[in-house]
């Protein structure tokens, strides 16, 4: 059916199954087709924890929400899910999705540092994540629900990114996504930054989304 801002909603439930693989471009094929009226994801091919799949699952998530829909569900998490979502009390951070799998409440003083970037009122709800694995930081910005008129520009996002990211990191990879087009950045010390563009209208509404790989700077003594 056709909702009154022109998106498309499908009436029947729909349970889609995620596989794990590291290619933002198919997640974003994985997350950001069709809405239909009730959805369950299906995380049983998905073993291990990835911030891109947790980060587009809760921007489908905020999504839906914008719409008023129903909350999407989630299930088959496998025991490395429910130990991180645990762990990190995600469930708890107000993200609008819902496990269908118990999840335990850990009295734990484990927290995740939330990126500080973003923030300038273009959006009603935005969500920053982090999660840390040794060299490793991965990140995830979601923003929906848009208040201010115009464009919001990539370029704003990346700039405040970079200056938020570069000072103990340096960014492997990024995928930045908007309801009608997407970068995807590959970058790393030794070489230039290579940047992908794609136009990738949907039928979604208006949402900014960043999702990157940042590794941790050695530091570096000469002979």
């Amino acid at each position: 059916m056709n909702r009154s801002d022109g998106s498309l909603v499908s009436s029947s439930t729909g349970v889609f199954y995620p596989y794990q693989h590291q290619d933002f471009y198919a997640m974003d094929s994985l997350f950001l087709s069709h809405l239909k009226q009730e959805e369950v994801r299906d995380f049983q091919s998905v073993s291990q924890v990835h911030l891109g799949f947790l980060g587009f699952l809760t921007l489908r998530g905020f999504l839906r929400e914008t719409l008023s829909l129903p909350k999407l569900q989630v299930q088959g998490l496998s025991k490395h899910w429910k130990s991180y979502l645990a762990k990190v009390n995600f469930l708890g951070k107000g993200v609008p999705w819902e496990s269908k799998d118990f999840i335990p409440n850990l009295v734990t003083d484990a927290t995740s540092a939330l990126t500080e970037f973003g923030g300038k009122g273009h959006w009603a709800t935005e969500f920053h994540w982090e999660k840390q694995d040794k060299e490793t930081t991965s990140v995830f910005f979601a923003a929906t629900n848009k208040q201010s008129d115009g464009d919001v520009a990539i370029s704003d996002l990346m700039k405040d990114f970079l200056h938020y990211s570069q000072t103990n990191h340096y960014l492997d990879r990024a995928y930045i996504r908007k309801e009608n087009s997407s970068y995807l950045y590959l970058n790393s010390k030794e070489a230039n930054p290579r940047v992908f563009f794609r136009e990738n209208p949907t039928d979604l509404p208006e949402f900014l989304f960043l999702v990157a790989e940042l590794k941790t700077k050695t530091s570096t003594h000469s002979n």
